[in-house]
This record gives structure tokens, C-alpha cells and sequence, in this order.
């Protein structure tokens, strides 16, 4: 018998640790499928298929939940044109923070898969499928946004405050998720936790001392980009002095990042561009975005870029270039909305454009919500002379990812309500 195959007398087939299983029941009897055979075909299934198909028999029950099955549907994820996540949160006090997906297409997910998360909550990033969220009172939990499973994250020894810094990251070195927490002007707390285990630890504080005595301050979101974090500092004495800094979840390390030209500025965002991490500078021109590409990490090698979108400001009068995708296309988000959000899709290059319309949750009602700074959206009254309400709206690629966050049998009581 090969290694990882089936017997024909009973279906018998190894798992990624050596176990032997059975395919099951009259299944096997009756059809010999080898378990090989099953898994592959089972990993090209979507995460939803999946959740449903776990109550078929304990061995697919035990093959989805596999990790070496996780990292291998995770693989075939990656090679799939990504879906566009955008996540809505809003500061009014009745209304949750929404995620709502679309496919490559454009084509919007069911409602069902439209998910809520607790009022009050801040995604602090996204790596791979999983979402990292920090509510009012500093509780910490990492949601799956393919299987909607939870799990709260274990306190650190110094408890979570306004003054620390938080980042989620991925390393597709070793196949880890990790929070990393510090406080920029009291350098001995830097601590880490894994995904997966139970305790925060220290991280050697001479990795990150280019602060110096100088005040800083979080400047924007930042991001994660094959294995490293990236996000954007502002003086507190000099208010057009940004720094970029960078974590590098392996190595975990940490290190300013210089970018060359000072481009660096109160309009500048941090997106995915090709794989790699860009900033975009200040522009003049509404439809052209010129961008700095960082094409090698560990040498600092930047190339610059300019991407022109075939948008009229009549259509749009302030778009914002929010990526690329799988496709090699450029996403381009709204800069209002009513009741629907619009995406625009383009080819790099290409004056060729599409748009697809996602409806937005129900709180957000039809009246016209206009953005007035960066990703930030506000909506007036009748006359237009005051703010009712003000709401976040960010897109981010969302890669189906069935890692299971909790023990099989805590699973049924992690689903994370849909919106109705």
C-alpha cells in the first residue's frame, strides 16, 4: 500500500501524523476511495462547503480539521483570485462593525456571510483569513472570516492600555500567527504571543531603539506584507515628520524603514501592490496615483510607479486606490455611497473598467454618505450642515482559510451570529 493511499478492504488511509483512518462506512464498501483521492478533491471545495460537509462522518470531521489538510486547502486558497473584503464600522453606539466580501467578480456574498463583530471593537489587522479585534476594554480575539469560529486571546502580564501598540501579522516561514504589543516610550515591554499557545513572552528590546527620546505616535493602520508589518509614525514636536517602521514576524525584529524621496506624508497610505508593499504620495491629479514600491525588504530596494485610472471625476471625484488583486487588476473604492458601496475593477495598464455594487448593512440606511478624510465617511442632515453619523469603511484580501481556532468539540458554540 502507498503511503497516504487506501486499502481495498477497508478504506484505511493515513493522516498528516501518522494515524490510520477509515473513510468510513458504506462509503468504503461499497467504492474503495482512497483517502488521498478524497483530500484533494475536498481542498479545491470553498470554506462553506467544508463547515457543512464535517458532519458527514468523523474522518472528514477529522481529515478538515488536519492541519497538514488546513495548510494544503490554504495553498489552493492562495492560487484563487482573492475575494475584496471591506469592513464597515460606524461610531454610533447601535450599530456592530460589519464585514461584507465579494468575489473577484465583484459578485457579492450571500447575507448569511455578511459578519457582525461586537459594537465598540477595533480590527487591529488581517493576515490570511483571520481578523484580530481589541474592543473597549482591551479584550484581544482573533476571528476566522471564512468559518466564523472565534477564540479569545490570553491576557498579557501588563494589561492592554491606550498607550500600547498592537499589530497582527503572519509568518509563511514557519506557518504562525502572532499579536505583537509594546509601548513605544517604556521599552521594556515588548511582548509577543503565537497563535496557538497559551503565554506572552519578551522579545529583546535592541531590535527597536531608533525612537530615541522623541514622541511618537501610530499614524494610520498598519499592514502586513509577506511576513512583515508595516506601519507609518508622526512626531508629536514636528507635525510633518512620518517615519515608516516595520516588524518582521520571523525574525521578529524590528527596524525603521527608509524610503527614499521623502514621500512620506499626512496623505500618504500604505497598500498591496503587486505582492509588495507600495506607499502612495500625494497626487495633484485625481485619477493618476504615483507610488513607491518596495520591491526588496531585506536590501531596502524601492522602485517607483505610476498607475493611472480610467475613472471620470464625474463618476468618481475622489477615488481611492485601495490594491491589487490574484488577477493583476487595480481596485478602486467609492469616495460615497447610498445604501450600495462601489468597487471598480481595472486592468494595470488598461483603460479597460468594471464595477460591481455591494449593498451595505441595513444601519447605514439609503441616505448619502459622503468621505470626507481618508477612509472616513460622514452623513448629514437634510440641509447639509451637520453630521449625523460617521463611519469607517476599509477594503482588504480576503484568502479562505479553515484553520481551526478551538478544540473539535468546542466548535459548535464558536459561530459568530450573521447579520439578518
Amino acid at each position: 500500500m502507498d503511503n497516504g493511499g487506501a486499502t481495498k478492504e477497508t478504506g484505511a488511509a493515513k493522516s498528516s501524523d501518522g494515524r490510520e483512518t477509515e473513510i468510513g462506512g458504506d462509503q468504503a464498501a461499497g467504492y474503495h476511495i482512497p483517502q488521498d483521492i478524497v483530500a484533494e478533491i475536498l481542498a479545491k471545495l470553498p470554506a462553506k462547503s467544508l463547515m457543512r460537509f464535517r458532519c458527514v462522518c468523523r474522518t472528514w470531521s477529522s481529515l478538515i480539521r488536519d492541519p497538514f489538510f488546513v495548510k494544503r486547502h490554504q495553498n489552493q486558497s492562495l492560487k484563487k483570485p482573492c475575494k475584496t473584503g471591506i469592513l464597515v464600522s460606524s461610531k454610533h453606539q447601535l450599530s456592530n462593525t460589519y464585514f461584507v466580501f465579494a468575489d473577484h467578480e465583484g459578485k457579492q456574498s450571500f447575507e448569511e456571510d455578511t459578519i457582525s463583530i461586537p459594537k465598540s471593537s477595533n480590527v487591529l489587522g488581517f493576515a490570511n483569513g483571520l481578523a484580530c479585534i481589541v474592543n473597549d476594554k482591551y479584550d484581544l480575539s482573533v476571528y476566522n472570516l471564512s468559518t466564523h469560529e472565534s477564540i479569545s486571546i490570553p491576557l498579557p502580564p501588563q494589561k492592554v492600555s491606550f498607550q500600547d501598540h498592537l499589530s497582527f501579522g503572519f509568518d509563511p516561514l514557519a506557518n504562525e500567527y502572532k499579536i505583537v504589543k509594546f509601548r513605544v516610550h517604556e521599552k521594556e515591554q515588548f511582548e509577543i504571543l503565537t497563535l496557538g499557545t497559551k503565554r506572552w513572552r519578551r522579545i529583546n528590546r535592541k531590535h527597536y531603539n531608533f525612537y530615541g527620546d522623541m514622541k511618537w505616535y501610530d499614524f494610520k493602520d498598519p499592514i502586513c506584507v509577506n511576513g512583515v508589518v508595516y506601519w507609518m509614525v508622526k512626531s508629536m514636536a514636528e507635525s510633518l515628520k512620518i517615519h515608516l517602521h516595520s516588524f518582521d514576524v520571523h525574525g521578529e525584529k524590528f527596524q525603521q524603514v527608509y524610503v527614499p524621496g521623502n514621500v512620506l506624508c499626512l496623505f500618504s497610505d500604505l497598500i498591496q501592490v503587486e505582492g509588495c508593499l507600495a506607499v502612495i504620495q500625494d497626487s495633484e491629479c485625481r485619477n493618476t496615483f504615483k507610488l513607491k514600491m518596495l520591491r526588496d525588504y531585506r536590501n531596502n530596494v524601492w522602485i517607483q510607479k505610476i498607475i493611472d485610472i480610467p475613472l471620470s471625476p464625474k463618476v468618481v471625484r475622489y477615488p481611492t486606490l485601495a490594491g491589487t488583486l490574484g488577477t493583476g487588476e487595480i481596485l478602486i473604492l467609492d469616495d460615497n455611497f447610498s445604501g450600495f458601496f462601489r468597487l471598480f475593477y481595472s486592468d494595470m495598464g488598461s483603460t479597460r473598467l468594471r464595477s460591481a455594487e455591494i449593498a451595505m448593512p441595513s444601519f447605514f440606511g439609503e441616505k448619502k454618505w459622503k468621505r470626507y478624510y481618508a477612509n472616513h465617511f460622514s452623513q448629514t442632515g437634510e440641509d447639509g450642515g451637520c453630521w449625523l453619523y460617521s463611519a469607517s469603511i476599509f477594503s482588504f484580501h480576503h484568502v479562505e482559510n479553515i484553520l481551526p481556532l478551538k478544540e473539535d468539540d468546542q466548535f459548535e458554540n464558536t459561530v459568530v451570529p450573521a447579520v439578518r
